[in-house]
């Protein structure tokens, strides 16, 4: 048996499985099952069947760590095992599997445990911890709730006005802060702003969401596709903005006239339903509650920033320079220790860690080089289909499933084409299209990215069920829009 065909009866057998685990978790799935007719028992059995004769061919340890991937990301995309788990149990599988069978038997050997912490980017680790804990400290002081009152008090009653405010503020913050941190602070507040002026909280909440996303892209430490790929790359700050900035202000600015067609009539409406005692209460909660702690954060933000740009004269990666920043203003503030600590999200740090280690796995046993190969075949020896196909391939798998176990896994792909490809090495063209992909894909439904995820469920405590239908009517619109511009951005950049 070929190769390709050991790993679509891998793929087979892990959509089975994952299938069956669904329905036992709800029994109304089950009718889906027993309508997949190419997906009976009968089939998995087969499947399983197949990958064993295969075992010579491909590699047995190849498969087995694809098998361990992709029963991840099933259980990530359908939400089987909340996403850290799942990739803590994958990178658990991969180094004991590597330890207790193969150590006796080297034909099932993955990877050591010292390659498993090789195969980490601790770059991204550091990076996100450092810019993680500035924003717990920042947070404390209420800046954000006082920007965003002061624009509803200079709105004077403009909901359109009050609507680009926010999602300015939004676009910016993300690029400079972590965007998941950003809609969990300004999207509370968002929604008891839309309440105040009478507008449906979507009107303000899903256009955040979709502007934090592109926004994030726009720099090195603004989402984690970005963040990932920049590291991997070694490309520095200023570089990074360089390529990136243009197509993210062009995107936006299209964004913002798509969110006004599509809320006009809300804007147009000018209501005389604002809850007095609402924004009373919200402007008393508005008030900056440290402006010590505020200056102390806004020096250190200065000196992070600044050394973002002077970093790459020093050989320096971004992590050291936001992992520095963020001791010295710990230091500096001395916040409660054990509540900042609580308010990192060491879930995502878990998560990042465990998913590199399992990627780790695929790429050591040769699994990653495998599927390189054969998109190497569909791209052929031009940049720009390679450029489009990456974009486009990317885009619609973070749209089915969370964006970053994508880019981690897409990684080793895109080094495979940049070094096949001519032209690819030195533009980087494969990389900023897998940036841009991930990044713009992760808008069309809920489940592209983690702010979108982090919204539904703010929305959902405010007593707002939004549904997948009702932000795909938003999302997908605004990715496809997006997607174009990015197409024709990399053919005219590279």
């Amino acid at each position: 048996m070929r190769p390709e065909q050991a790993l679509v009866a891998v793929s087979r057998l892990c959509i089975t499985i994952s299938l069956v685990v669904r329905a036992f978790v709800n029994p109304l799935r089950w009718s889906l099952i027993s309508s997949i007719s190419s997906l009976t028992w009968h089939g998995a059995a087969t499947a399983l069947s197949s990958v064993l004769q295969a075992a010579d061919d491909v590699g047995i340890a190849a498969i087995i760590s694809s098998l361990i991937f992709l029963l991840v990301f099933i259980a990530i995309s359908f939400q089987l095992l909340h996403e850290t788990a799942a990739a803590m149990l994958g990178a658990a599988a991969t180094l004991l599997l590597t330890y207790i069978v193969g150590s006796n038997n080297p034909a099932l050997h993955i990877l050591t445990f010292d390659q498993a912490m090789g195969a980490v980017d601790w770059n991204v680790i550091f990076l996100i911890m450092g810019m993680m804990s500035f924003m717990a400290i920042l947070a404390e002081t209420n800046i954000f709730r006082w920007m965003a009152i002061r624009f509803y008090h200079a709105s004077r009653g403009n909901t359109w006005l009050l609507t680009l405010s926010l999602l300015l503020l939004t676009g910016i913050t993300s690029a400079l802060l972590n965007d998941v941190t950003v809609i969990l602070l300004l999207v509370p507040l968002s929604i008891q702003l839309a309440l105040a002026i009478g507008i449906h909280p979507y009107t303000l909440v899903i256009p955040e969401v979709l502007i934090s996303n592109i926004g994030g892209a726009g720099t090195l430490i603004g989402n984690p596709p970005s963040t990932i790929v920049g590291s991997h790359i070694g490309v520095g700050f200023v570089h990074y903005l360089a390529n990136m900035v243009p197509i993210v202000l062009i995107c936006t600015a299209v964004v913002i006239l798509i969110v006004w067609l599509l809320y006009r009539s809300e804007f147009a409406e000018q209501k005389n339903e604002s809850s007095s005692v609402l924004v009373e209460k919200l402007s008393a909660d508005a008030d900056i509650r440290n402006r010590d702690t505020l200056i102390k954060a806004g020096v250190i933000g200065l000196l992070i920033i600044i050394g973002f740009v002077v970093a790459d004269q020093f050989e320096m990666p971004p992590g050291v320079v936001a992992f520095s920043g963020a001791a010295l203003l710990i230091a500096w503030v001395r916040p409660d220790m054990s509540r900042m600590i609580r308010e990192v999200d060491w879930t995502t740090l878990l998560f990042f860690i465990g998913l590199f280690i399992v990627v780790g796995g695929m790429e050591a046993t040769g699994a990653i080089q495998w599927l390189a190969t054969r998109i190497a075949v569909v791209a052929g020896q031009n940049a720009d289909r390679a450029a489009l196909l990456t974009t486009w391939v990317s885009a619609i798998a973070s749209a089915i499933v969370a964006n970053i176990p994508f880019t981690v896994a897409a990684l080793p792909v895109a080094d495979f084409l940049t070094s096949m490809i001519p032209g690819a090495e030195s533009s980087g063209i494969v990389y900023w299209a897998l940036v841009l992909g991930a990044d713009l894909g992760g808008n069309a439904t809920i489940l592209g990215s983690a702010p979108n995820i982090v919204a539904v469920g703010l929305l959902a405590q405010a007593g707002y069920r939004l549904s997948f239908k009702r932000f795909a009517r938003d999302g997908v619109i605004v990715t496809a829009a997006t997607l174009v511009l990015a197409s024709i951005w990399l053919l005219v950049r590279y």
